[in-house]
């Protein structure tokens, strides 16, 4: 390229470069030509190939010791060129070997040529070490990845010659592959510092492809003396998710940063900044700084204004991570953090740290009052500290609160949509979907084995149940009891509602206390919402009743310890039915007794069976459910209402620490 800016001078795109290279996947075969029509290996041009360390290249940022490592890299190399001198053309040619004697042997010097062809032609043939042949690439993509990358500048920038690089017969040309996917004009920004001086950024919105075998989309080009160095990913450090240029979105940002500060701080090889890591994220940060508020401030600002109203629903789900302001939160997470995950990935240490100041402070004034010494402000102390521990109560109080909101929501919604669809194709397995978001079927609570049976609901029916273990869910008493039981499938029966209906072993509080029969239990079914026909001779809701109370009073109930919990002669049975009183339902109910709002139906057992029948409607099962959680639900300073979706978010840029952030 410098041999074509030296011929050319200010017409280099009239010049052109080509790269021929074959066996790629065979170190030991593989070719690779690089020819050019520039200047040539004049006199001149020659005596600085053949002197170590020449500072011939000096002022275009060459360092004089690149040929060196062709020879440290190739079995062979053969060199071929065609220049001009005071009165004619003519060419030479040499073998450049690795010996200790003389590493340019002539083949043939100042031979005349009459077609008048200048330029240069390199073959370097077969990897000479290890050490260079398991890097190298092998494959043809890999290898074009890694020559788009070292050059992007000079194509993003265009204006320079034509270069066809031939990868075992597949043919890309340059810089029109990459400047093709230019869109609009280039953008300039400079940047001032004391650290590093002066520095060009050339910013360019481009097509994804332009991205293609990089990682990240965005990326930063950190050039010396115009030579791609190093390519950084810069997606967290842009922030914005969808750039756009032209009418035409989810572009790629292409920068490339140039500068005296780096142009004296390249390795030799230009393979990399004598830098540290540090100090290139640093470099990396400002130029991004400047991107963003001079090359794209308008889509930054609207990115920002997305990215708050996001936060702002993402705490309204989840408050436990309100613990300070809106802006105070946003400076402490990334600009690309716009999403749940991402703002609680990067705020929970923050949250733990403030935890932990937390139990420190109280332990300190623990401490002080073991040791009798009270210093003068420690009624401030203990009043911040009240302060703090109420402040967190109350986040953790509406997280609760939240996740039943919704839970409760959703309850509604598919109560509404069953009763909708009644007698589609569907009902049945909507209906199943009901249950088993209440609680899961087929399952026992106290199975240690089955994890989904932890995950009920049991709070909507009764709040004494949100914590309960022992309970059957749509299983058959006959497994479920020692002996006498049927194929009979109670809904929802419950043999411990944890501290309200039974005893517990005070060495195992989620344990029952077996040295007593259970005196009292629950029995839940679920009738599908909106059902009117209740005809059958199995759909009389007292019999169906009382047929499972047969089964279980005075039996025993085999736990998954193998241990047997008594059930007790004279127990209190505790029946519910929530179903729509509909339909059949209302001629069969109509003899009972109203419960105290008038919707629901409730009789007293008789007989044999002590306790009652309650038949709630659905509807009433949700309202109470809301009623029980309304003052919560006013102390988190939430409503019934839905709640704000999360779709998509700003902050003023924060301060973060550079671990937060990737390369």
């Amino acid at each position: 390229m410098f041999a074509i800016e030296d011929e050319f001078d200010d017409r280099v795109s009239e010049g052109r470069i080509d790269i021929s290279v074959s066996h790629l996947s065979d170190p030991a075969k593989i070719t690779i030509e690089v020819a050019d029509d520039g200047i040539g290996l004049d006199q001149e041009r020659y005596g600085a190939f053949c002197t170590i360390d020449t500072d011939f290249k000096r002022s275009k940022g060459g360092k004089g010791v690149g040929r060196l490592f062709w020879l440290d890299a190739f079995d062979g190399i053969t060199i071929e060129s065609g220049y001009r001198d005071a009165t004619e053309f003519k060419r030479r040619s040499f073998e450049f070997v690795l010996n200790n004697a003389e590493q340019v042997v002539p083949t043939y010097e100042d031979k005349p040529d009459s077609a008048g062809h200048h330029g240069t032609r390199v073959q370097f043939r077969g990897l000479r070490t290890r050490e260079y042949a398991d890097p190298f690439p092998k494959r043809a993509d890999t290898f074009m990845r890694y020559f788009s990358a070292h050059f992007i500048a000079d194509f993003l920038l265009g204006g320079g010659p034509t270069i066809l690089v031939d990868v075992d017969g597949e043919v890309t040309e340059y810089p029109k592959a990459v400047s093709d996917l230019v869109v609009g004009e280039p953008m300039q920004a400079t940047i001032l510092s004391d650290e590093f001086g002066e520095l060009q950024i050339t910013g360019f919105f481009c097509k994804p492809e332009a991205s293609t075998g990089l990682e990240g989309l965005h990326q930063l080009h950190l050039l010396a003396n115009g030579r791609t160095v190093e390519s950084r990913k810069v997606d967290n450090l842009l922030g914005v998710e969808r750039l756009e240029r032209d009418g035409e979105q989810d572009l790629a940002f292409h920068g490339c940063v140039s500068g005296e500060y780096l142009d004296l701080r390249v390795n030799e090889g230009r393979t990399a900044f004598n830098l540290t890591e540090r100090t290139l994220k640093q470099i990396s940060r400002q130029c991004m700084d400047a991107v963003r508020s001079q090359m794209i401030p308008d889509q930054v600002r609207r990115y920002f204004e997305t990215r708050r109203e996001r936060y702002e629903s993402f705490v309204e789900r989840y408050p436990t991570y309100g613990f300070d302001d809106d802006d105070t939160q946003l400076g402490r997470v990334p600009l690309h953090a716009a999403t749940p995950e991402e703002f609680a990935s990067f705020l929970v240490k923050f949250q733990i740290r403030r935890d932990e100041e937390r139990q420190d402070a109280l332990q300190r004034l623990i401490d002080a009052l073991d040791a009798g010494t009270v210093p003068f402000s420690f009624g401030q102390t203990v009043s911040d500290a009240a302060r703090e521990i109420q402040a967190s109560e109350q986040l953790a109080l509406a997280q609760h609160v939240v996740r039943r909101k919704l839970a409760l929501e959703l309850l509604e919604k598919l109560i509404t949509r069953i009763r909708s669809r009644d007698g589609s194709a569907d009902d049945y397995h909507l209906e199943r979907t009901l249950h088993s978001f209440i609680c899961p079927m087929n399952v026992r609570g106290d199975d240690v084995t089955e994890l989904k049976s932890r995950a009920h609901e049991l709070w909507i029916v009764d709040e004494r149940l949100a914590f309960t273990r022992a309970f059957s869910s749509d299983k058959r008493l006959d497994e479920v009891l020692v002996e006498g039981g049927t194929a009979d499938r109670p809904d929802l029966f419950l043999w411990d509602l944890a501290y309200g209906l039974s005893s517990t072993d005070p060495d195992q509080p989620d344990a029952v206390d077996l040295s007593e029969p259970l005196r009292r239990v629950m029995v839940v079914e679920f009738k599908k919402p909106g059902r009117r026909n209740y005809s059958g001779a199995k759909d009389q809701i007292e019999q169906q009743i009382t047929r499972y109370l047969a089964q279980m009073q005075g039996g025993e109930i085999e736990s998954f310890g193998r241990s047997r919990v008594r059930i007790a002669k004279d127990c209190i049975f505790y029946c519910y039915v929530v179903a729509d009183i509909v339909g059949d339902l209302t001629q069969q109910l109509s003899s009972w007794d109203t419960t105290a709002n008038g919707q629901g139906r409730i009789r007293p057992l008789r007989g044999a069976y002590s306790g009652q029948i309650e038949v709630i409607q659905w509807q009433d099962l949700v309202n109470d459910a809301w009623m029980r959680n309304r003052s919560t639900l006013h102390a988190a300073g939430l409503s019934r209402k839905r709640l704000m979706p999360m779709s998509s978010v700003s902050a003023k840029p924060g301060s973060v620490d550079d671990d937060d952030f990737g390369d």
